[in-house]
């Protein structure tokens, strides 16, 4: 298979962790989308066709991660997230994981992130991969380091900052606005 990264920076040059940032079930929160009333506000943001909903607090959390962070999209979204999602979160383009082929589904993300992990981890950084697996950890398709957070673990279908390992947290340059 053609695996194709895109945008991707030299990973042997950045000290700073990296993370593999999904979109659907971690910013799209999908519990709101579905209906449930949430403790926050949530944006919706028109995109591509689709209308995302978005807690009010992720934009605050996103930055802080490419603040600290290699951040690299790692989604079905591919390249349209750095469009009106991107914007609405105040970020810049970040790099996109893609595997060079249009599958909705989400198998292809494994093998197309496997190097740019491997690579991280071999220089010595810490590597993330933030996602809603739902409980199916692709522990044995990754190098062996990389660390995972399931926001559908708890049902949430959303990233929240009390899912973020402590490592993480403690880089970060400011408290979370609500």
């Amino acid at each position: 298979m053609f695996m194709r990264f895109t945008g991707m920076t030299n990973t042997t040059d950045n000290p700073n962790p990296l993370i593999l940032l999904d979109i659907d079930g971690v910013i799209n929160d999908l519990n709101a989308l579905g209906g449930l009333d949430r403790d926050w506000g949530i944006d919706q943001v028109y995109s591509h066709g689709h209308m995302v909903h978005i807690p009010d607090y992720m934009g605050w959390l996103i930055r802080q991660l490419t603040d600290v962070a290699e951040v690299h999209w790692c989604t079905t979204w591919r390249h349209r997230a750095n469009d009106e999602i991107a914007e609405h979160l105040g970020i810049d383009q970040l790099p996109v994981v893609d595997d060079g082929t249009r599958s909705r589904f989400v198998d292809w993300k494994a093998a197309a992130a496997h190097d740019l992990a491997e690579a991280a981890i071999n220089a010595g950084r810490k590597v993330l991969w933030i996602e809603d697996f739902y409980g199916h950890l692709p522990t044995d398709e990754m190098p062996k380091g990389v660390e995972f957070v399931d926001t559908a673990a708890n049902d949430e279908m959303v990233l929240e900052i009390e899912m973020l390992p402590d490592w993480l947290l403690q880089l970060f340059n400011s408290t979370p606005v609500r």
